[in-house]
């Protein structure tokens, strides 16, 4: 088979391509959103609560449509021509954050940003369901699995690379436009990725006896018979099936936690080190060693799983998960008692927090949900398996974490520190230019914004930066904590199967 296996390689290689669009949509688009287009804050809260619905809604529509078809669309139960004609039409989706309808009307900004997310998560969702599905589909053993996460992670590793150039170029208004055509050029890309990936993929499965068996599974029968057999009654059955289960209510629970974490991470990890580290002159905004922290924090996560392969084989991955959740708390712990003017401890701690949080956050659970898909097939003798319903449903409730994340973090923390209207001036260091910086600022409002420009002064600018600091430390506290809970739960439930069926066996 030689160092690479060039089958896992094919499919993984269409992850590349959302991957780009990943990294620079949830790292930048609040950002852009608040210091380019102007949303008032007062928006983002309603646009990620009605999000928040849709989000949730439409993962398992899109399973039960890739699983049983749906309006005669028997070419969107090929999980290959999802990727092979959806994936373009996703990257295009990319494109719709990044070119303002307004930069002064706020509810016209609220309504791009709401039409923005409907779209591009919708089609998100229609293209990784189908890479999960595969991916589960493809590998038969915990192993398999596993190779295929790994895989993942190294080409999450180069698509972090991303934020370099991004980081280091201007940022000021006037150069907005070198932003925009990198993004246009990353969506090209993915969008070549992702059909390149298809087009190999299906070459690469015919080669492979085991995997034929599951594509002809997939090609070969009659659509109207299978609805006909298996319609949305019979999704929901299934759906209820699932959902009474302790250990899917327990892998539901663990994972709702580490997405929260992970996104309060992804989302403001650039405002928490311009909070922390550029204001307090740790390094300079749009220099080289701000765009390879950047990178550094965003990789370490990967390069970590990495190291964990062998014992993830070796232990189980919840017993990774419970060891990573004891290194963060204790991680927390001493980054509390070292306190926040200390800018390379804090360094430190976001490299750590970062490399946790990000560690198998979604590697994990796509093989703790592949057992459950295979358990699922033998207690209910399905001819194939329901791997996407089963991925769909478990994000029915997990995905509204992606919109709580900046929610709870802006409710409890954020806004009691000012942001986002003291970021721009407490962006300098120092008390003579944080004080000429206050001097030179107004006050200012607008009869289409819900936002005033507070003037800086060293006391707010105090206030911003202790908030600032609880966020980053006590929010993944909480988090970890909640996760560990469902996951002993879990290892518990576990331990009490094998029991049983030991029992039975000497019986």
């Amino acid at each position: 088979m030689g160092i690479i296996h060039w089958p896992t390689f094919n499919l993984v290689l269409s992850v590349v391509g959302a991957g780009f669009l990943l990294t620079i949509q949830s790292l930048y688009y609040i950002k852009v959103f608040f210091d380019e287009f102007h949303l008032p804050p007062g928006y983002l809260k309603i646009v990620q609560v009605l999000f928040l619905v849709w989000n949730a809604i439409n993962d398992p529509i899109m399973g039960y449509m890739q699983d049983l078809g749906c309006c005669g669309m028997t070419w969107i139960m090929d999980r290959r021509k999802v990727i092979k004609y959806a994936g373009p039409v996703f990257a295009a989706s990319f494109l719709l954050f990044w070119f303002p309808w307004s930069t002064t009307i706020g509810w016209v900004t609220a309504l791009q940003m709401l039409v923005a997310l409907f779209i591009y998560d919708t089609l998100l969702t229609l293209v990784l369901s189908a890479y999960c599905g595969l991916c589960v589909e493809m590998s038969k053993s915990h192993s398999d699995r596993v190779r295929v996460i790994v895989y993942g992670e190294i080409f999450t590793i180069i698509a972090g690379f991303m934020i370099y150039p991004l980081e280091t170029m201007p940022h000021s208004n006037e150069h907005f436009w070198m932003f925009q055509s990198i993004c246009v050029a990353v969506a090209v890309v993915s969008a070549g990725l992702m059909v390149f990936s298809a087009t190999k993929l299906k070459k690469s499965l015919n080669t492979l006896p085991e995997i034929h068996q599951l594509e002809k599974l997939e090609t070969e029968p009659d659509p109207k018979k299978e609805i006909e057999k298996q319609g949305w009654k019979h999704a929901f059955q299934v759906s209820w099936q699932v959902i009474k289960e302790p250990r899917f209510i327990c892998l539901v629970g663990a994972q709702f936690f580490k997405i929260l974490r992970f996104m309060a991470n992804e989302n403001f990890l650039i405002t928490y080190t311009d909070a922390l580290l550029v204001s307090g002159g740790f390094y300079i905004k749009e220099s080289s060693a701000a765009g390879l922290f950047l990178i550094l924090a965003r990789s370490c996560g990967s390069l970590l799983f990495l190291l964990l392969w062998f014992p993830t084989n070796r232990f189980g991955t919840q017993s990774i998960i419970q060891a990573l959740n004891i290194a963060s708390l204790i991680n927390i712990g001493i980054m509390l008692y070292s306190g926040m003017d200390n800018l390379l401890h804090i360094a430190i701690f976001i490299i750590i927090e970062n490399a946790i949080s990000r560690c198998g956050w979604q590697g994990f659970y796509i093989v703790v949900a592949g057992e459950v898909v295979d358990t699922d097939m033998k207690q209910n003798n399905r001819k194939s398996p329901f791997s996407t319903i089963i991925f769909t449903l478990k994000a029915l409730f997990n995905k509204p974490a992606d919109q709580l994340a900046p929610v709870l973090i802006l409710t409890f923390f954020l806004e009691n520190g000012g942001f986002p209207t003291l970021t721009k001036p407490c962006t300098t260091f120092g008390d003579n230019l944080l004080v000429e910086n206050a001097l030179n600022s107004t006050i200012s409002s607008t009869s289409t914004s819900l936002t005033t420009e507070i003037v800086p002064t060293i006391e707010n600018c105090s206030s911003y930066k202790y908030w600032m600091f609880l966020a980053l430390t006590i929010f993944p506290a909480i988090c970890a904590v909640g996760e560990s809970v469902f996951v002993g739960v879990d290892q518990y439930l576990r331990r009490n199967v094998k029991g049983k069926t030991h029992h039975l066996g000497d019986d």
